[in-house]
């Protein structure tokens, strides 16, 4: 996975700096796959309790 510049959030939709957020790794023999988001400062807060929430559910099954 090259490096991604993200220009815009994908939980507000805004056009404005964000971060990329990585939550999930899975690794297999020969290649790693991650579950990734561009998240602005202002959700990021929101986006890790619904990731939260997410994870607490798949868990608990």
């Amino acid at each position: 996975m090259g490096d991604i510049k993200c220009s815009n959030c994908e939980l507000c939709g805004r056009e404005v700096p964000a971060d990329l957020m990585c939550t999930l790794v899975l690794n297999d023999e020969n290649k790693v796959e991650k579950a990734c988001w561009c998240i602005c400062p202002e959700c990021r807060e929101k986006f890790e309790k619904n990731i939260a929430e997410v994870y607490k559910a798949l868990i608990s099954k």
